[in-house]
């Protein structure tokens, strides 16, 4: 077996992985492991554009009528 060093970046951050592997296909297996390990959701947001576009035209659509109606 030898020392594989993986090197990876998410969003400008380098990580680096290092696995004890038999060939780097064994390596690589063993780094997606340590990343689903080690890896947990801090949140889950919905995004809000649709809704935010929702209601900014609602209160458009206001603004028009209650201009409309003077």
């Amino acid at each position: 077996m030898a020392k594989y060093y993986i090197k990876l970046e998410i969003n400008g951050i380098e990580f680096q992985i290092q696995t004890d592997a038999g060939t780097e296909r064994e390596a690589k297996d063993m780094a997606w492991d340590i990343i689903r390990d080690r890896t947990s959701f801090l949140s889950i947001r919905k995004d809000d554009a649709r809704e935010v576009q929702s209601s900014f035209s609602k209160k458009i659509a206001a603004g028009l009528k209650s201009a409309l109606l003077l």
